[in-house]
């Protein structure tokens, strides 16, 4: 197990970074793509010059997931801080995010169809210029165009034997054609039969001291902190009391193991003191470093 600590300073008020949706099929026909924002403060994390361990990337063949949020997390990405909804890799493993992540190995046949499925709906031939304005064809906004300058981006991403990148601006949604809705409603209901529970590898973990206060979610129970994970103690000389540590290897998955929601913080007490912690989750393929590294 590898275990970096980077100190993170909060600037600004409380407010949220995206949170992932649940894949869970919703009873709508149409796509409803409405992230549930949990509150976690806006900060630039300022790492150490502790690097982080080589990690094995894995190679992805698609992802479908929203970008362009802001989070905690951000400072250690290479460009930013996606939450990506459905990652399938080039060995056949498909991971699904949502309250508890899903994983299915899936057989050739099972890629074939998958993006057999896309096709038949068009997601290859869909006409659009990306602009996402009227001259865009994956919209009908009649009159009811208005320009929008800073949103996020859902976006389906295919990098196989077919390549294409289309992404629908937040905005928009409501105004989709038919065509695109069913693609986004496909992949919001899509689970294999057979998937299993995905148990990460590598965790970003935010710390804040005591209970965060703009959080209303957080749950009354307080979980004893076991002492073989790294420690919640935040230095006295961080003014702003929080921090952002890297975990890797099995002390990942068993902290994992102990969010029943990874969108809901939990509160754990250590040495009498009580720390609210956040867990963000990094895929297989997703490169991270040490900013200062």
């Amino acid at each position: 197990m590898a275990v970096c600590i980077i100190i993170a300073a909060c600037v600004g008020k409380e407010s949220a970074p995206i949170a992932l949706p649940s894949v869970t099929p919703q009873p709508s026909s149409t796509v409803t793509v409405t992230p549930t924002k949990t509150p976690r403060p806006t900060s630039t994390p300022i790492p150490t010059n502790t690097p982080f361990p080589a990690y094995n990337i894995k190679q992805v063949i698609f992802e479908y997931g929203v970008f362009g949020g802001h989070s905690v997390y951000e400072a250690f990405f290479e460009d930013y801080d996606p939450d990506i909804w459905i990652a399938l890799y080039d060995d056949g493993q498909m991971i699904i995010s949502g309250a508890i992540y899903k994983q299915k190995l899936l057989s050739p046949h099972e890629i074939k169809q998958f993006f057999s499925n896309l096709e038949t709906m068009g997601f290859y031939s869909l006409e659009s210029n990306q602009a996402h304005n009227p001259t865009d064809k994956l919209y009908d906004f009649g009159n009811n165009y208005v320009k929008v300058y800073d949103a996020y981006s859902y976006c389906i991403i295919a990098s196989a034997e077919k390549s294409r990148q289309l992404c629908v601006y937040e905005p928009g949604i409501p105004y989709l054609i038919p065509r695109m809705n069913k693609i986004f409603n496909y992949l919001n209901y899509y689970e294999p039969v057979g998937s299993t529970t995905y148990y990460p590898d590598r965790l970003l973990v935010w710390i804040q001291s005591g209970r965060n206060p703009y959080d209303d979610k957080l749950p009354m129970d307080v979980i004893p902190w076991d002492k073989k994970f790294p420690s919640l103690e935040i230095p006295s000389s961080n003014t702003f009391n929080e921090k952002i540590i890297y975990v890797n290897g099995n002390a990942a998955k068993e902290i994992y193991l102990k969010f029943d929601d990874t969108n809901e913080g939990k509160v754990f007490i250590q040495n009498g003191k009580e720390y609210t912690v956040y867990i963000k989750i990094v895929l297989p393929h997703e490169k991270i470093t040490n900013a200062n590294q």
